[in-house]
């Protein structure tokens, strides 16, 4: 094997070639972009070597020239000499590190961006694979640990490279002989030091996939508290939160051991360099052959060096625990989604809004059909309906008239468009949803109703509000439309929910709607009220409405029944009656329990 293949090879056991492949991509995109702060960190870094190392030199004199030969002339300058150069060291450390700390925020910010970017592109199929817990930890532990690896790792790499660089010259300037023996003992502390590397990134990457589930399990627990509660299930899940934490702090028990044995191993290895230079350097002194301040200097120069070459040895810790969060956050970033814009996409043009399924074959999992050869029509302005039993399919024709979802076989037409040939921004610009999960977000109620119309106005949120029945509850509210609804609308009733976000639906003011079980999950007078909303939001619009109650959708124009992911009715509300079919007997069932 020849050198080349040698070096190729010991750089590969450090960082593989797709780690190195990445951390180069992290380089050009977050880091050489801000190459002027960079360079100006480097000057201060070398600075700081080049001051620290001369330090060191000036011991010679003050031993030589001031201890040994009395010299008060030379005293008084070498004085001056460290007051200066002391003063460059401060102020070189200070700037390379604020320097680096300004780096190193701005790549963060820039890189949760782009990872937020990337994350809330993925299908829906993505989110229901991983859980906000498991999200969260990409954007609140990985990213820090990329950017300690790569920034910090870098300002340990120049800084302390060079003044081990500047100190090792002093070393050999002092007594070459000496500086000799010191360097046999320090290369075999290379091999520890890669296996306890290698061992750390398995480490690490167990650590974030604990992190992810303990997230997991509070998040789910304080967003599901009343059930906790109602089902006395405090103590099921303090045990579940309890076991996660446990299996973390283990975790990080074995990265502590492993983190920390490199500093006893370098204290070993410097002890038998400190001893062997010793022992060398009295007999030199002892001949004659060396001077006090060249053995001190050296010894100094030592002294000095062994914090920056025990910082270079942890690099390979600290590396080998960015890149396991490098191959994390990258499995992300490079996932593409598998429902995008096609690639001659158009804008969708809406005249009439008539909305057409032919033959519609999916399923969410292979082997388990959800709609089979569904066909339906909903011409302009009509108010369609569908029901069916729960699993049916009802929800899945939004989900596939959103493209949240792409349907295996069919088709979907609005105004004669397949919808997989339009963009999905003006697809869904031209879709208003609302649904039975009423999705509020921890903001005022105005800015909860202007989300998604960015240029509406205060007045036009007020307006919306009016139409949606809304107004009168909200100004009665402590801060009116300023009001903080809470996290997901806690601290509004769910009729209020569903009140804003018709009003937020209203404001939208799209051609087509879509209403997915809106009223199920309210009480008769709440949903008396929102029902009002409805009717005024449905005026003029063509409006899909997926209803769990039947009395909601009598006046529909046309209502298809779905049973076992096919059509097995539709018509009317008198011609299903009629009928005396399934519609008929569900609507009887209903009409009996009212």
């Amino acid at each position: 094997m020849n050198l080349k293949n040698k070096i190729k090879k010991a750089v590969h056991s450090f960082m593989p070639p797709e780690a190195w492949a990445r951390m180069k991509r992290v380089w050009k995109s977050y880091v050489m972009p801000q190459w002027k702060l960079l360079a100006v960190a480097i000057f201060f870094m070398i600075l700081f070597g080049l001051a620290e190392a001369y330090s060191v030199m000036l011991l010679r004199p003050v031993y030589d020239e001031v201890f040994i030969e009395q010299n008060r002339e030379i005293l008084y300058q070498i004085a001056i000499k460290i007051i200066a150069i002391f003063a460059i060291k401060g102020f070189a450390f200070y700037f390379q590190a604020v320097t680096m700390a300004k780096l190193g925020v701005n790549f963060v910010r820039k890189m949760q961006g782009d990872l937020y970017d990337k994350i809330v592109v993925q299908d829906l199929d993505f989110f229901h694979k991983k859980n906000s817990g498991e999200i969260l930890v990409y954007f609140l532990g990985d990213l820090g640990t990329i950017r300690d690896s790569v920034l910090n790792g870098f300002t340990a790499l120049i800084k302390d490279t060079f003044s081990v660089i500047f100190l090792v010259g002093v070393m050999f300037w002092a007594s070459f002989e000496m500086a000799i023996v010191m360097f046999v003992v320090f290369p075999i502390a290379f091999y520890p030091i890669a296996y306890f590397g290698k061992k750390v990134k398995k480490i690490f990457a167990k650590q974030q996939v604990s992190f992810g589930q303990l997230f997991s399990v509070l998040s789910q627990s304080f967003q599901g508290i009343k059930i906790v509660k109602s089902y006395n299930m405090e103590n099921a899940e303090s045990v579940k939160v309890r076991k996660n934490a446990d299996d973390i702090a283990n975790i990080q028990l074995k990265m502590a051991r492993n983190n920390n044995v490199l500093s006893p191993l370098m204290e070993f290895f410097g002890g038998i360099g400190a001893a062997a230079t010793i022992a060398y350097g009295g007999m030199r002194i002892m001949q004659g052959q060396l001077t006090t301040g060249q053995f001190m200097v050296f010894m100094v120069a030592i002294v000095a060096a062994y914090k920056p070459m025990k910082s270079l040895a942890s690099l390979n810790l600290r590396v080998q625990a960015g890149i396991a969060a490098l191959d994390r956050v990258f499995s992300i970033m490079d996932q593409v989604p598998q429902i995008r814009d096609c690639q001659n996409a158009k804008e969708l043009e809406v005249t009439s809004g008539e909305i057409k399924l032919k033959n519609v074959e999916f399923n969410y999992v292979p082997d388990v059909t959800v709609l089979d050869g569904i066909s339906m029509e909903v011409k302009k302005g009509e108010k369609v309906a569908i029901v069916g039993a729960a699993g049916s399919g009802k929800s899945t024709v939004i989900n596939l008239l959103l493209r949240f979802y792409e349907a295996q076989k069919g088709l979907i037409e609005i105004d004669g468009q397949d919808v997989k040939t339009v963009t999905m921004k003006s697809l869904r610009d031209k879709i208003a949803l609302v649904s039975q999960d009423v999705v509020l977000f921890d903001d005022t109620v105005k800015n909860n109703i202007l989300m998604g119309s960015p240029d509406a106005t205060d007045e036009d949120a007020i307006e919306a509000s009016k139409h949606a029945a809304a107004h009168g509850f909200i100004t009665k509210l402590e801060h009116g439309y300023d009001t903080l609804v809470g996290e997901r609308g806690s601290k509004l009733s769910g009729g209020q929910k569903q009140m804003i976000s018709i009003a937020r639906a209203m404001l939208k003011n799209a051609p087509i709607l879509l209403l997915d079980e809106a009223t199920s999950s309210l009480d008769s007078k709440s949903e008396r009220m929102v029902q009002e909303g409805l009717e005024k939001l449905m005026h003029g619009r063509t409006s899909i409405v997926i209803a769990h109650r039947l009395s909601t959708i009598i006046n529909a124009d046309k209502i298809y029944v779905f049973e076992g992911g096919h059509i097995v009715e539709g018509g009317s509300h008198k011609e299903l009656l009629a009928k005396n079919g399934y519609y008929s007997n569900l609507y009887k069932l209903q009409f009996m329990q009212d």
